[in-house]
């Protein structure tokens, strides 16, 4: 019975690095997510906050975006479909900045999405949906020192984790879903230096984020199992990793060259216990073994008149050993190429949109925790549009 609940529980899983958002609004979307040199633009609240302290006012923006993604899998039992829906995290930046001071405040989703497959699929008794949303709410100052521009705030996590799958009782089957929410605080801090009028440099850190996670377990079992797996509480802890990102923009004329770096410290997590409520209940145990990545993000913009159009493309490896690669984590390296433009319809009003094509590149797991060797991979679409109002 200990091994079966061991395999309900795997909710290290569902933030691993296809669940780490890009995408944070529609002007750095379209440019495969490079952001962080970018002073000219209200998702520097999110990016990078010390650039927005130039005492160019107010500036706030809004953006949603639609996240379609699809993996398949391959095994002996055939090839499955995910069963993924679309996906629609919000974004909002808003900031004022006077002389050489500036505040405001950043929410977005920096880890969200997961995996839905089929009810009745061959893996169902090893997943059949994860779900992580974490929505961060994060407010900063700034001040310019000489040409140097810093940053520091906190941020603020609520998350939600949803996890389900079948149980196998030999004769019978059963189901396991766990819904449990949390939140955590961390720290943020960040620079900006105009190097020359063309080019931009910036440095941005999030700290690490521990989630707290709490909510009910709820199983279906016959009544030979009831009394070991009654409905009951359970929590856990996670920990979102720290991000580093060093970026830098070239501006000449009417064209804008941007790039950065991310270092995302996945190894901060390195196992995950879930505890139950009841004592029948042993707790689950899951060993990460995840491994720290460098995103590569690029991409450039034409300016013309009201008109801006915008091209990218980024390459993010997974943190996921093939040795830890399940169906309840199907983890793969993304390569994406992204295409946007904005308008500005008024003086003070701008509307963006991008679009991304991801690829989800295919690996096949060696993992000896899967009852079901599997090949993964699979690719998604990502759109999103915005509306910036900056009235200087």
């Amino acid at each position: 019975m200990k091994k079966l609940l061991l395999a309900i529980a795997l909710p290290a899983s569902a933030h691993a690095g296809g669940l780490a958002v890009g995408e944070q609004n529609a002007v750095s979307a379209g440019t495969a997510g490079a952001g962080a040199a970018r002073d000219d633009d209200p998702g520097a609240a999110w990016h990078d906050p010390a650039a927005l302290a130039d005492g160019g006012g107010w500036r706030v923006g809004f953006s949603l975006v639609g996240a379609h993604p699809s993996v398949e899998t391959h095994s002996d039992a055939g090839t499955t479909d995910s069963a993924s829906a679309w996906q629609t995290p919000p974004h909002l930046d808003a900031s004022f900045a006077d002389g050489n001071f500036a505040a405001g405040l950043a929410v977005g989703v920096p880890f969200g999405g997961g995996i839905q497959w089929p009810a009745n699929w061959a893996g169902a008794t090893e997943a059949v949906q994860t779900q992580l949303m974490d929505i961060r709410t994060a407010p900063f100052v700034a001040y310019r020192l000489g040409k140097l521009r810093v940053s520091a705030g906190v941020h603020v996590d609520a998350a939600r984790l949803q996890i389900a799958r079948n149980l196998d009782f030999i004769d019978t089957q059963g189901d396991v879903k766990l819904d449990m929410a949390g939140h955590g605080y961390g720290v943020d801090a960040s620079a900006y230096y105009p190097a020359s009028p063309s080019v931009g440099i910036a440095l941005a850190y999030r700290s690490r984020t521990s989630i707290d996670f709490a909510g009910n377990a709820n199983f279906t079992a016959p009544d030979a199992f009831s009394e070991k797996t009654p409905d009951q509480h359970a929590h856990t802890q996670m920990t979102m990793p720290d991000q580093l990102v060093l970026g830098a923009a070239w501006k000449h004329d009417a064209i804008t060259a941007l790039g950065e770096v991310e270092y995302t410290r996945w190894s901060v997590d390195p196992d995950t216990t879930v505890h139950f409520e009841m004592p029948q209940t042993p707790e689950a145990v899951q060993v990460n073994g995840w491994k720290n990545t460098f995103t590569v993000r690029g991409g450039g913009e034409w300016h013309r008149n009201d008109l801006t159009v915008r091209g990218g493309a980024y390459y993010d490896p997974s943190p996921v050993p093939t040795a830890h690669l399940t169906p309840s984590s199907p983890d793969g390296t993304r390569i994406g190429v992204t295409a946007g433009a904005s308008y500005r319809v008024a003086a003070a009003w701008t509307a963006d949109a991008f679009a991304e094509q991801m690829f989800i590149l295919t690996r096949s797991t060696t993992s000896t925790d899967t009852m079901m060797p599997s090949t993964f991979g699979g690719s998604a679409i990502v759109v999103g549009a915005g509306v910036r109002w900056m009235p200087r």
